[in-house]
């Protein structure tokens, strides 16, 4: 038979901690965006990198904050299921 159990107060920290991290990851991304579009650079690279910002990099960067969101939820959850069972 498994263990199950765990530490709550380390596993709210853990969850916190993937919210902040998902919160980073939004303000990078903010950031990144900005100086991507302000960034004096013309010609067709220029224009095909902005276009691959827009439709690949930016939203891999909106995916991991979301998937760090959920992962949050996620711990956050099985301590609440910990805690309500005695753990």
């Amino acid at each position: 038979m498994s263990e199950i159990g765990g530490q709550i107060d380390q596993m709210d920290q853990l969850g916190t901690s993937f919210n902040g991290r998902s919160q980073e990851v939004e303000d990078l991304m903010s950031s990144l965006r900005g100086e991507v579009h302000a960034a004096y650079w013309k010609g067709g690279a220029a224009d095909r990198f902005r276009s691959a910002w827009d439709s690949e990099y930016e939203p891999a960067l909106r995916n991991l904050s979301a998937a760090l969101v959920e992962a949050s939820d996620e711990v956050k959850s099985r301590a609440r299921g910990l805690q309500q069972a005695g753990g």
